[in-house]
């Protein structure tokens, strides 16, 4: 699979000019797991932001590299409100990407789970401003965004001492609408339970699934194309957005497997594949 990215002048621009209206999300698609997320108040927020090659710089010879460039840098998104991280592994909590928007932004807000938060900041004397802690149940309040973390079982639920998660997803809530990321997780019925009593309109959930050969090379699985497709009917969702499929070769499935089966077993169920610097307007 190969992709035609834009110019990232021109996706940097669309983000800052794109004006969303009332009951309305615009989401761009960085690749991976990575969003940007703009609301009706020009509220704007990135969820695990991979956006360098840090992965093949940092492990020389690793079989994780990227299938395509980054579709913007670090400093096109200093103008944003909060990064989200869901947990500590690179493709979702990239220190190139962290480090190098605080340098530019030492007073934006880093929302790492707090498993690790104190640990990041310990070890990165310029991060130590931004790195804020996100504790599950504990909302957030971003502009007209409300943010609650939400436990994710990648592949189980790991807590600190104190009880808090390593994992997790967010649930987002503004101008009446809702929105969950679930970063890396496998479904579980303590998730559907609360994502069923929650019932956000967009769901982002990944599809890579996991198998013996990865499980062996290390690699931590994600709920498949089926799990996804089975959890959004379950949750009744408006929309999915699958993630997790684009960016590694080796860490994916077909995600023609996924549309097959959402035709097969949820005609009618709404859904979108996004390119890398996509933009999706959903609108309620």
């Amino acid at each position: 699979m190969s992709f035609n990215i834009r110019d990232r002048s021109s996706i940097k621009h669309e983000i800052e000019q794109t004006h969303v209206p009332e009951k309305t999300l615009a989401l761009w698609s960085l690749g991976q797991a990575g969003m940007v997320i703009k609301n009706h108040h020009d509220d704007v927020i990135a969820i695990d932001p991979y956006l360098s090659h840090a992965i093949e710089k940092n492990h020389p010879g690793t079989e994780f590299t990227r299938r395509f460039p980054p579709v913007l840098e670090p400093e096109d998104i200093l103008d944003i409100d909060a990064i989200l991280v869901t947990h500590f592994h690179d493709d979702h909590m990239d220190l190139e990407t962290l480090l190098r928007v605080a340098e530019k932004r030492p007073d934006l807000p880093f929302y790492i789970p707090s498993v690790d938060a104190r640990d990041i900041a310990a070890k990165y004397a310029s991060l130590r401003r931004n790195v804020a802690p996100a504790i599950t149940h504990e909302t957030l309040h971003i502009g007209d965004f409300a943010i609650t973390p939400i436990a994710s079982a990648h592949s189980e639920y790991e807590k600190n001492a104190q009880g808090h998660d390593r994992y997790i997803g967010y649930f987002i809530e503004t101008n009446g609408l809702s929105f969950y990321h679930s970063g890396d997780t496998l479904v579980t019925a303590e998730l559907e339970e609360e994502l069923i009593r929650r019932k956000p309109d967009v769901m982002a959930l990944p599809i890579n699934g996991g198998d013996y050969s990865r499980l062996k090379r290390g690699i931590v699985p994600n709920m498949t194309f089926r799990d996804a497709a089975d959890l959004y009917h379950s949750v009744g969702s408006d929309y999915l957005l699958p993630i997790h499929y684009d960016m590694f070769p080796n860490n994916t499935d077909n995600p023609a497997h996924f549309v097959d089966y959402m035709l097969q077993h949820y005609p009618g169920g709404k859904f979108h594949l996004t390119m890398p610097g996509e933009r999706v307007i959903y609108m309620k």
